[in-house]
């Protein structure tokens, strides 16, 4: 397993609350045993796939964006395997049970009922389900958080009980994003040469049919398909990419705004507006 891109992992980010988060890039499939404690886990997929088997029963995928949920009153084993297809970006949320009952005032056998019956896969007390943008913006403020210190602790604390919550108060609604006709192995693989090369192109992204072209599809299979896998449109995606980029760009220092607004392909004004209302707060701000 090589370093990840970036990272942390914090036991006790706060008494009730562990976390961990980062992009992981396996240079070979890996094979992990984690043994999970009582209570509540939370496994945000931003982007890349993991495998996991519990309870001795059949592998499970789950592929970014995706969340997977899980509750239990005693400590159980889990197989995870990573493949070496992308690098994973992942956001985790831990909660020890007597936190949810006692600091929260949760319902246990409620929250219980409820996991059950939004469970798809067999395997009681867990949820897989797609991630919706909410659940995306509030993986990527924590991953991209520019904090240090205790200030950090403060709002990737914060953060996790945002996303938490807004995870257990929509399961029990029904999933808004259709699956549609499922994506074969070779569209998959053309979605993800088409995601590499905005990626490679952010400051002038191609045109849907040059896309298209360039990735060996149509547009109308690029524009539902990139939907489908992706949760988001394409220009709904390279958006958000130039914006994070900037985000570091500007966090890390030693650039200006202008600069950073030009390396992401906007204009200084555009800029400004689009990353106040996508950060809540001016790019000066990090400047």
């Amino acid at each position: 397993m090589s370093d990840p891109a970036y990272g942390w992992h914090i036991p006790n980010v706060s008494p009730s609350i562990s976390l961990s988060g980062g992009v992981l890039q396996f240079a070979e499939p890996a094979h992990v045993t984690e043994v999970v404690a009582p209570g509540l886990k939370l496994v945000l997929v931003l982007d890349g796939q993991i495998s996991y088997r519990l309870r001795d029963r059949d592998p499970l995928d789950v592929q970014g964006p995706a969340f997977h949920l899980s509750l239990s009153d005693d400590p159980f084993t889990v197989h995870h395997r990573f493949g070496t297809a992308a690098p994973l970006q992942y956001v985790t949320v831990c909660m020890p049970a007597d936190t949810l009952t006692n600091v929260f005032g949760m319902d246990m056998a409620r929250l219980s009922r409820r996991i059950d019956r939004c469970s798809m896969s067999g395997q009681r007390l867990t949820v897989d389900r797609r991630a919706n943008r909410l659940l995306m913006a509030l993986g990527r403020q924590m991953l991209l958080c520019p904090m240090q210190g205790a200030m950090r602790n403060i709002y990737l604390s914060g953060k996790a009980l945002e996303l938490t919550a807004t995870v257990m108060s929509g399961i029990d609604e029904p999933e808004t994003e259709r699956t549609g006709t499922p994506l074969n192995s070779q569209d998959v693989r053309k979605l993800r040469d088409a995601q590499d090369i905005l990626l490679q192109r952010l400051q002038a992204p191609p045109t849907l049919p040059e896309l298209a072209r360039l990735s060996g599809t149509n547009v109308n299979k690029l524009t539902l398909g990139f939907r489908q896998l992706f949760g988001c449109s394409v220009y709904d995606f390279v958006r958000e990419q130039r914006l994070e980029l900037a985000y570091r760009m500007l966090a890390a220092g030693g650039i200006s705004v202008a600069d950073a607004a030009l390396a992401c392909g906007y204009t200084d004004s555009h800029f400004t507006k689009a990353f106040r209302k996508r950060y809540g707060v001016a790019p000066s701000a990090l400047h």
